[in-house]
């Protein structure tokens, strides 16, 4: 149970950092609903049943898992290094919920 929980604060710490992020991103031309969905599938290799506020893990093909953890690990999009940057930001800090 420790875990869902904890791995729940984590999913709404991500979402609302890059919520609060969300401007400026999209200033700089990031695919928000892909930089959602890496940071989802992120999430859900730690505990199955995540979702971003309405996305939901069902939301996204096997193939589209696929090529989306292919670009998270290669870390070369401009969407996959904003992914692990806001998870190492997450690591580092406590934002209040």
């Amino acid at each position: 149970m420790q875990m869902v929980t904890t791995t729940m604060v984590n999913s709404q710490k991500l979402w609302m950092l890059v919520k609060r992020m969300e401007s400026h991103l999209i200033r700089n031309q990031a695919n928000m609903e892909k930089l959602l969905k890496m940071l989802m599938i992120h999430d859900v290799s730690s505990v199955s049943g995540s979702s971003f506020r309405g996305l939901q893990i069902d939301d996204v093909s096997d193939s589209d898992i696929k090529e989306l953890w292919s670009e998270f690990e290669s870390n070369e999009t401009y969407e996959a290094k904003v992914a692990h940057a806001i998870i190492r930001l997450i690591d580092q800090i406590e934002i209040e919920i």
